[in-house]
């Protein structure tokens, strides 16, 4: 072959198979990256709730304390933008309830209403007495605390850069081993499910003296993966 030819082919875009994969010869490898940060912010999710058979009574109490809550956070901060309170739902509540004769049937025993609140609180110091308002306002759940970053979006970068490193690494390696040449990148993809951060320790617990429940958040794990196909150079 003349090196005109070979430099030629080199050139020519490699074509695609049926399935997406290089027809020429490839290496594929995925890589990993991630960081472990400590958070600044948490997102606080609640539900207020109530079942009565006066509906309009039930609101009226969810949406008191609804006003509470919202009044809490107000004073502890928590601005506006970060305040997410959307109407109140209200559906009938049945229970199973077994008859004389051994059938069962569903009886109403109530219309259940329910708000759902969340907050994104910035100032972490303050979740202790966030806590305490809330079950003083009587949230009746505190469905879950969730920790994250302000900047996850450039962290999340961050870590796509090092999944990447760590694809090229591996297929370096791959080909020494093999005692081939590594050619160009084919085709390189984020994996689906590797973004968003991930508590590493979190928790919320009252200490044993009746203080403020403290928040211990430890570090999240901010982590992306990445699907790598290098072409076998000539």
């Amino acid at each position: 072959m003349s090196k005109f030819l070979a430099l030629l082919l080199t050139l020519l875009p490699v074509a695609a198979g049926a399935d997406g994969l290089p027809s020429a010869p490839y290496i594929e490898v995925s890589g990993h990256g991630e960081l472990h940060v400590a958070p600044d912010l948490a997102y606080v999710n609640l539900t207020l709730e109530k079942t009565s058979m006066d509906a309009k009574a039930a609101r009226a109490d969810v949406e008191s304390r609804a006003a509470k809550v919202i009044a809490l956070a107000r004073r502890l901060g928590i601005a506006e933008k970060d305040i997410k309170a959307p109407a109140v739902t209200v559906y009938p509540q049945y229970e199973w309830h077994q008859t004389p004769s051994g059938d069962g049937k569903q009886v109403l025993v109530g219309q259940h209403v329910t708000r759902s609140i969340s907050l994104t609180l910035r100032d972490l110091s303050r979740y202790g007495a966030l806590a305490d308002g809330l079950f003083a306002a009587g949230v009746t759940r505190l469905d879950n605390v969730v920790p994250d970053r302000g900047d996850r979006d450039q962290l999340q970068l961050q870590a796509l850069a090092q999944a990447v490193q760590d694809a090229h690494g591996k297929a370096e390696a791959l080909a020494a081993a093999a005692g081939v040449t590594l050619g160009a990148v084919y085709r390189i993809s984020e994996q689906e499910g590797s973004r968003g951060p991930r508590p590493m320790m979190m928790a919320a617990a009252r200490s044993a003296g009746g203080q403020e429940p403290e928040f211990l958040s430890g570090e999240i794990e901010i982590d992306a993966d990445v699907a790598a196909y290098y072409l076998i150079g000539h």
